[in-house]
Formats: structure tokens, sequence, C-alpha cells
């Protein structure tokens, strides 16, 4: 959590922003900064996550569920020797019930920390 001071009129306020917690999957770059797998980086709750970064507490599933159904690449580091673990929390499939019409649809839940919310259907 992050204070701002914003004013308003002629009264100075303090705002919390609340930032999410993430795992980076592999190597990548995020607003012009080169992050390594394995890394724990902090981002605003309005950044968008690709499957590249593992959610690590409760507004970074919010973001990472409301980015939908994602395909995880492969975890792995590129630049240095230190071992990267699997997502923890990531999309799969799952079987749709025989529900006339939906041919061809297919039902994702997340796994782990997402794995209350309910399943999407693409």
């Amino acid at each position: 959590m992050r204070s701002e001071f914003k004013m308003s009129g002629l009264f100075l306020t303090m705002v919390e922003t609340l930032m999410a917690q993430y795992r980076a999957l592999q190597d990548l770059y995020l607003n012009g900064a080169y992050v390594s797998a394995g890394d724990i980086i902090t981002l605003p709750n309005n950044f968008v996550p690709s499957a590249a970064l593992d959610p690590l507490d409760a507004s970074a599933l919010s973001a990472f569920y409301a980015a939908g159904p994602q395909a995880t690449p492969l975890v792995r580091q590129q630049w240095s020797t230190v071992a990267v673990t699997p997502a923890v929390t990531y999309w799969r499939a799952t079987s749709l019930p025989a529900v006339p019409g939906a041919s061809g649809a297919t039902s994702w839940q997340l796994t782990r920390l997402g794995a209350n919310l309910p399943a999407i259907v693409a």
C-alpha cells in the first residue's frame, strides 16, 4: 500500500493506493524496466498482467482474473542460473457439462489462489 497526497480545493487529503504483487515467470521488460525471472514486483492495481506474471495477493489475483484466460508461457530464466518454480496460479481448461448450443466453447478455471472464482466460458 502506498500513500499519496492530493489537493482538493483548500484541503490536502491522503489517498491510499493499493499495489498488486506478482512473481515474474520469465525474463521480461515492464514499463521500460528489465525484470528477471523469479523477481517479485509491485505494480499498480490498474496494470493488466500477462500470463508471464504469477499473482501473489488479492489485488493481483483480481487483475489477473479480469484479464481473462491466457496460456501460461515457458517458465524459465535466460540470463541467470537461478531456477524459477512454475506458476502457482494459472488458467486451465475444464470440461463443460453437456449444454445444448455450447459446442466449441471451453470453460477456463484458475488454479490455487483463484480456485474459488467462477470459471469463464470462452
